[in-house]
């Protein structure tokens, strides 16, 4: 036994030895890598615990902090505590950095945008724009495919094969609006493959794939779902397939407004394809309103009973009412907002939906007092124009002026 501790000592020493050596490394690259960052990406960054061990091609960083540039409330635009990166070292001599897989643990990824003299800000497409990813240049020559480890080519070539997110949080808080929208996804859980980037070269076909599983909103959260075919590694593509269940239409009450009263209760479904190739986006949504109450409406809304007690009456009266909804755009242009053009689309769906069955209530509508109109929502006045519109068109036709 006692010949046997020499032994047993040497192991333990070399050990320790790889450990701190594997510490030593990570601090001599953090201050390098953060100042690359910082460049690469037009904001702060911060490198805590990095830990780089060659002998294993395994880098582990204990925390990454992607910090906002001026101008954004939110102090962090990506935070990640816990990451482990598995590497593929001998192709590295090729202009090659694949990363086998990539496992991050309690990421926060939040994306603001607000208003500025110039236009709409966002702090994705500033450090998109630094990198400037955003320059549309001149359609690549068809190539063959490179070769699997990028021998005989001159460019870099970055691949991920698989990276995993245990535990994530995505938070759009969107303040170009008169009424600031938060849209929160959490729990988040899931994996992406086959990121393949080379600066020559554009795949005639989808050859990624990602499947996410999460919590959307909090009142009470619904279960998201989604996933499918995309090709990020050149540009905006995918063709996903997306579920939301029993989300709480309490919490997005803004898409109801002008309805008479606030909205109560009640939960929605959400199923929706998305094709977007190179950056043109084309969108189908089915989205289910189930059990829907409201508060009691003002003594003002009162005065108006119809067409607003139609779309209540509809969303109250029926367990379950559908909606079709299609949203295309081209999502780099900064005029196109997803989240409002949907929004858009939902009320114009519902409003379509609803004027079949108020085809007798136009007396009413004309009659209504001017300034209790004037202060309508989006849907109270879309509803309230056809009827004024028509009004004024038959005053006309008899010669009279008529305060509608």
């Amino acid at each position: 036994m006692k010949k046997r501790r020499p032994f047993f000592i040497f192991l333990i020493v070399l050990v320790i030895l790889g450990m701190l050596h594997a510490r030593l490394l990570g601090m001599a690259a953090e201050p390098f890598l953060e100042k690359v960052m910082t460049r690469v990406f037009d904001m702060p960054v911060h490198i805590e615990g990095m830990r780089v061990a060659p002998f294993f091609a395994r880098v582990t960083v204990r925390k990454l902090e992607i910090l906002n540039p001026p101008g954004f409330k939110r102090r962090d635009h990506f935070t990640c505590k816990g990451i482990d990166i598995q590497l593929d070292l001998r192709v590295l001599k090729n202009k090659f950095i694949r990363i086998r897989t990539a496992h991050f643990k309690e990421v926060v990824f939040a994306i603001e945008s607000y208003m500025t003299p110039q236009g709409s800000r966002t702090n994705v497409t500033h450090w998109y724009h630094n990198m400037g990813l955003d320059v549309d240049g001149p359609p690549l020559p068809p190539r063959s495919m490179p070769h699997p480890d990028n021998i005989g080519e001159d460019s870099w070539r970055v691949r991920i094969d698989r990276l995993e997110l245990e535990k994530g949080s995505l938070i759009f808080d969107d303040r170009r609006e008169p009424e600031e929208q938060r849209w929160i996804f959490e729990h988040i859980k899931g994996y992406w493959t086959g990121f393949d980037f080379l600066s020559d070269y554009t795949s005639p076909t989808f050859t990624e794939t990602i499947q996410v599983e999460a919590t959307f909103g909090v009142n009470p959260p619904a279960r998201f779902k989604g996933g499918g075919k995309c090709q990020f590694a050149d540009g905006d593509n995918f063709d996903v397939d997306v579920q939301i269940t029993d989300g709480s239409l309490a919490e997005y009450e803004f898409l109801l407004s002008g309805i008479l009263g606030e909205v109560q209760s009640g939960t929605f479904d959400l199923k929706s394809h998305l094709l977007c190739v190179e950056g043109d986006l084309q969108s189908e949504h089915l989205l289910t309103l189930k059990a829907m109450t409201f508060e009691a409406p003002t003594a003002t809304q009162k005065l108006l009973k119809y067409p607003f007690d139609a779309i209540r009456l509809l969303l109250e009266n029926q367990k379950a009412v559908e909606l079709n909804i299609k949203v295309d755009g081209y999502i780099e242009d900064p005029k196109f907002r997803v989240f409002s053009a949907f929004t858009k689309a939902f009320q114009k769906a519902l409003i379509s939906k609803t004027k079949a069955g108020i085809t007798g209530t136009m007396k009413l509508a004309v009659n209504t007092p001017g300034q209790v109109t004037h202060g309508l929502g989006k849907i109270g006045a879309i509803l309230v124009e056809p009827f004024m519109a028509k009004s004024k068109t038959n005053a006309g036709s008899t010669g009279e002026k008529k305060n509608a």
